[in-house]
């Protein structure tokens, strides 16, 4: 058995994390080749669920509009207009002087009647052409708004891609900390891990997001109140949310190795049952980006499943593909 002070702890910390950030800068450089543009793939692939709940939400309204105005294109009322009588024969006199017209001081105070038909599309300025301009576009309100949020989109993606080699590093700063008997469990889960992240942040990037904003642009219609999606709020909370999720989905497997080494039972995560629950709803509560319920439940349901996905594999043993414990 090797023992390291707390020193030597501190010391592997500091490598790691120089090993780690040196991955990121990689994946960052790699993300900013500029043959490449994975920085502005991402960002327009990030966009996208928001320019098509847009979509969806005003071509929605405005066929509501485009019905309306194909009924008033229908509709022709008849209406009585009335005209003096010496006022009209002044200007037809004036038109066709040649006319034999009557006197206009016989017909002086008198009004003359004419049915008038007319389209209320319009009278009301209704036409399907202009109800179907829809402007699907983020806003940007500051001249570094821009920039700013494709700088972090590429350090996010560097992240992505640089992924397996700071999960390593992870683990390996984990393994240093453990027996030797027990450091097997590293190259073990190190797959596993990551496999977990890479799922959580697709299952946010196409189930969440979309379901999310889609809750969000609902409660607007509710409420009577046109949408319009800021460049800023909504990259960060596309950015943010898939990576918090992908941390997430490493719960049964931190359970499952803080088992293998002895540290917790299957009876001590059970006991314990109620108090995680609290704890992840709080972590969710705190770890979604945006302030809205409907993100924090999508991010708090997985957690409290994962946990008890943990407790399953704890019982059984490591089946289900997971390292079993040697």
């Amino acid at each position: 058995m090797v023992t390291m002070s707390f020193g030597e702890h501190l010391e592997e910390l500091r490598v790691r994390l120089i090993l780690a950030l040196a991955g990121l800068m990689v994946g960052v450089l790699i993300v900013f080749v500029p043959p490449l543009d994975i920085g502005k793939r991402v960002m327009e692939k990030m966009e996208s669920p928001a320019k098509n709940a847009l979509t969806a939400f005003y071509a929605s309204e405005y066929e509501k509009k485009a019905e309306a105005a194909r009924q008033a294109q229908e509709v022709s009322p008849e209406v009585q207009a009335q005209v003096p009588a010496e006022s009209f024969i002044a200007a037809i006199a004036k038109l066709a002087p040649d006319l034999k017209l009557p006197d206009v001081e016989a017909v002086k105070g008198q009004l003359l009647e004419f049915p008038i038909r007319y389209k209320l599309a319009d009278v009301i300025g209704l036409s399907e052409k202009s109800v179907y301009q829809i402007d699907n576009s983020l806003i940007s309100l500051g001249p570094l708004e821009t920039i700013t949020i494709y700088f972090l989109v590429c350090l996010v993606s560097g992240l992505v891609l640089a992924s397996p080699w700071v999960f390593y590093q992870i683990w390996a700063f984990i393994a240093a900390g453990l027996y030797r008997h027990e450091r097997h469990y590293v190259m073990r889960f190190l797959p596993v891990s990551l496999g977990l992240f890479v799922s959580g942040i697709l299952l946010c990037f196409f189930f969440v997001l979309p379901l999310t904003l889609a809750f969000l642009l609902d409660f607007n219609v509710w409420l009577g109140v046109a949408p319009t999606l800021r460049l800023s709020e909504w990259m960060s909370f596309a950015t943010i949310l898939p990576l918090v999720f992908g941390v997430a989905f490493q719960t049964p497997l931190v359970m499952l190795f803080l088992q293998r080494i002895g540290i917790f039972t299957v009876d001590d995560f059970r006991a314990k049952r109620k108090f995680a629950i609290l704890i992840i709803t709080i972590a969710a509560a705190v770890l979604t980006p945006g302030q809205d319920p409907i993100s924090m439940t999508l991010l708090a349901v997985p957690m409290i499943l994962l946990y008890e996905l943990g407790i399953i594999l704890i019982a059984r043993g490591g089946k289900a593909g997971l390292p079993a414990q040697a």
